[in-house]
C-alpha cells in the first residue's frame, strides 16, 4: 500500500501538501490536481485511525444493544448499517447482555476510539451514556427512551400495536384476553401492557392476574403461559409483547398437546422464522429495520451539525412516522 510520502514524491510536492489535500484544506488548484492524480495512480488510502488521532473523531458509529441474538436487534442493525455505510461510516456492534457494567465499558471504548456518536438500546434508563452526552457526543436511543433528555429517540408505536393485537383477539370472538409482557422497568413492556389494558377495559375488562410480567425471552413466555393456565378461569386469548415470548407460548402449547387455535395468540412483533401461517395466530409487525435506519439518519445529522432540539420519533408497524416531537429540555445539543 502506498504511503503519503510516495504520493508526495510522485506528485512533486511536500507530504504536508498531500496532507492538506486529503483533509480538505485549500491549496493551489494545480497542486491539488497533481496530488489527486497521484492518489489515483498509486491507489493511496488514507489511514482512518491516523485521521481519527488528528481530528479526535473516527469514522465509526457505535450500536450498543442488549441482545445480539434477538432478531429485533439484528434487523435494527441491518437498517442502521445500510445508512451509515452509504454515508461512509462503519457500524460497530456492542452487545451488553442488558448489563449496566457492560454499558459503562462500551462508553469508555467509544471515548477512547473517538467515536463521534452512538445508537443505543439502553437498559434501565441508560445512566452510563450520560458521560457521552456531557462530552457533546450525540446519542439516539432505540427501542426505549433514555432518561437523559439530551438524547434523541426512535421508537415503535408500542401502545398502538398492543391495542391492535388486542382488538384482533376480540374480533375472533375471544372474551378472556390476557397479556404477557416484558420486565416492568422496560418502556416497551409497560407501553404494550397499557395498550392491552386500554382495549380490554373498553371491551370486557380483565382481572389483574391476566397481566403477566416476565422477561423478553422464550423461557419467559413458557413460564407465563403455564401461570395463566393454572388460573381458575384461564384466558382463551393471549397478547404476547414480543416474538420471543410468543415462541415460548407456542412451545408450551405444543408441549400440552394444544394448538394456537385453542388459545389464540396475537404478537406485538413479527415472527421472522415462521414460513407458513398458523390458525389462531396474528402478528402486528415491529418496524425494527426502519427504526435502525431512522436512528442512523438522525445521528448522522447530529454529527454533521444539526443543533435542533432533541426529539422523539415514533414509527407505526409499517415504518411510517406517526409523530416527531421535540423534548421539553433547556439543555442545548452540542
Amino acid at each position: 500500500m502506498a504511503t503519503i510520502y510516495e504520493v508526495a514524491a510522485h506528485a512533486g510536492v511536500s507530504p504536508a501538501t498531500v496532507s492538506r489535500v486529503i483533509n480538505g484544506t485549500a491549496v493551489r488548484p494545480a497542486l491539488e490536481t497533481r496530488v489527486q492524480e497521484a492518489i489515483a495512480i498509486l491507489e493511496y488510502r488514507p489511514s482512518k485511525r491516523a485521521r481519527a488521532l488528528r481530528t479526535k473523531r473516527s469514522e465509526m458509529i457505535a450500536l450498543v444493544i442488549p441482545d445480539l441474538e434477538n432478531s429485533f436487534f439484528t434487523a435494527l442493525a441491518r437498517g442502521a448499517e445500510r445508512v451509515t455505510r452509504e454515508a461512509g461510516y462503519s457500524l460497530v456492534l456492542c452487545n451488553t447482555d442488558g448489563d449496566p457494567a457492560y454499558e459503562t465499558a462500551y462508553v469508555e471504548v467509544i471515548q477512547d476510539e473517538h467515536v463521534p456518536g452512538a445508537i443505543v438500546a439502553p437498559y434501565g434508563g441508560g445512566a452510563p451514556f450520560a458521560a457521552l452526552l456531557d462530552e457533546g457526543r450525540p446519542l439516539v436511543a432505540v427501542d426505549c427512551r433514555i432518561a437523559d433528555p439530551r438524547a434523541d429517540a426512535v421508537l415503535a408505536a408500542n401502545h398502538a400495536s398492543a391495542v391492535l393485537a388486542t382488538q384482533w383477539q376480540f374480533d375472533q370472538g375471544r372474551s378472556r384476553v390476557a397479556c404477557i409482557t416484558g420486565q416492568r422497568e422496560v418502556d416497551t413492556a409497560r407501553e404494550r401492557a397499557e395498550g392491552w389494558r386500554e382495549e380490554v377495559d373498553r371491551r370486557t375488562g380483565a382481572p389483574d392476574e391476566y397481566l403477566v410480567w416476565t422477561d423478553y425471552q422464550v423461557a419467559g413466555g413458557t413460564r407465563a403461559l403455564e401461570q395463566l393456565l393454572d388460573l381458575p378461569n384461564p384466558p382463551d386469548g393471549i397478547v404476547a409483547a414480543n416474538h420471543l415470548i410468543a415462541i415460548g407460548v407456542l412451545a408450551a402449547l405444543a408441549h400440552l398437546g394444544m394448538k394456537p387455535g385453542d388459545i389464540t395468540l396475537s404478537v406485538c412483533d413479527s415472527l421472522p422464522y415462521l414460513t407458513v401461517p398458523l390458525p389462531g395466530l396474528h402478528t402486528v409487525p415491529n418496524p425494527s429495520r426502519e427504526i435502525g435506519a431512522h436512528a442512523a439518519r438522525l445521528l448522522l445529522a447530529r454529527i454533521h451539525g444539526d443543533t435542533s432540539p432533541p426529539r422523539t420519533v415514533v414509527l407505526d408497524s409499517t415504518g411510517a412516522i406517526v409523530s416527531s416531537a421535540a423534548h421539553p429540555t433547556t439543555q442545548p445539543v452540542s
